[in-house]
Parts: C-alpha cells; structure tokens; sequence
C-alpha cells in the first residue's frame, strides 16, 4: 500500500484547526505563553517548522507529527472540545493512511497512539461536549484496531483498549445513547 503523497496538507491542515482553538482558548491567548518551552502551542510550532522543510510527508517519521496531537489527548489542561479536535486528527491520519503499517517501528507508534487515546484527559466542561470526546475515544480506537496498523497492537494494549471502552460503558454520568 503506497501512502498518499499530499499527507503533509492534511497534517497542516489539522495542525492549523488546532492551533487556532488553543488561540481561542482562555489558556493559550496570552503571547508569553507561547515562551514556554514545554508548552503545547510550542510542540505545534516546532511541527510547523518540520513540515516546512520537506515537501513529503513520507519523509518524516511518524511520531513527529503525531506528538504534539497525542500530547493534547494526555494533558489534563485541555478542555474536552480541544481533545475531541485533536482525536479527530489522528483519527483522520489512521483513516487516510498517513501512516505506514510497514514502517519498522510501527509498533512504537501504535503503541503511543492507544496509550495517549486510552488515557485521554481533559477538562469537562458540559454533559454534551463530554459525550462528544468520549465518542471520539471510541472512533480513534475502532479506527486504530481495524486499520492495517491495528496488527502492531500488542496484547497489553487491547486489553487496555477493552478497558476504556468499557470504563466508558459504565460511566453514569454518560448518556445513556453514548454507554
């Protein structure tokens, strides 16, 4: 299977749509923060500078341009609608083939794609948008499983992916459509 040779304008595009909510974001709007040296917009930044030196998106690895996305799925500061626009991302990235399943170190990559959507934290913020990442949850890692990369899931991996899923499944607070 060849990889889509245009991929860097989806990873562009996707990296546009999610820095500009970040900017929105009461967090993010101040320009120091921008400063810190660990802070999420800065992981974007610096990917924006990677993606501007090449003209392939075959020729960078994949945990480069996935890091960041997977970075704002772990932080717990991040508001539930800015983790569901960054799981939508890699949901979109496993769905388009942007990754190659015969990379040799498909394994590690896939590995840190269930780790960070199975341990996804965010902010609530209300019952809807909630739902909403939850369900993103549940489409990155039906995607991940059923896509050619889902091979490279270890064992410990899909047991913790049946977990979340099931976490998810008996969460009350839920809706009962959701559950």
């Amino acid at each position: 299977m060849s990889l889509p040779g245009n991929g860097i304008y989806v990873v562009r595009g996707e990296m546009a749509t999610l820095m500009t909510a970040m900017r929105r974001g009461t967090r993010w709007n101040a320009t120091a923060y921008v400063d810190d040296e660990d802070s999420l917009l800065k992981l974007f930044i610096d990917l924006k500078q990677d993606l501007n030196r090449t003209e392939d998106l075959r020729l960078i690895e994949p945990k480069v341009f996935l890091s960041p996305f997977l970075e704002v799925i772990r932080t717990a500061d991040t508001t539930g609608p800015l983790t569901s626009l960054a799981l939508a991302s890699v949901n979109k990235f496993l769905s388009y083939g942007l990754i190659d399943p015969t990379s040799p170190n498909i394994a590690d990559i896939v590995e840190r794609i269930a780790d960070a959507v199975t341990h996804a934290r965010f902010m609530g913020t209300d019952q809807s948008s909630d739902g909403v990442t939850f369900l993103r949850v549940i489409e990155v890692l039906h995607t991940l499983i059923r896509s050619p990369e889902g091979a490279a899931v270890s064992n410990e991996s899909m047991c913790e992916v049946m977990l979340s899923c099931f976490k998810i499944c008996f969460e009350p607070r839920l809706s009962e459509l959701l559950r």
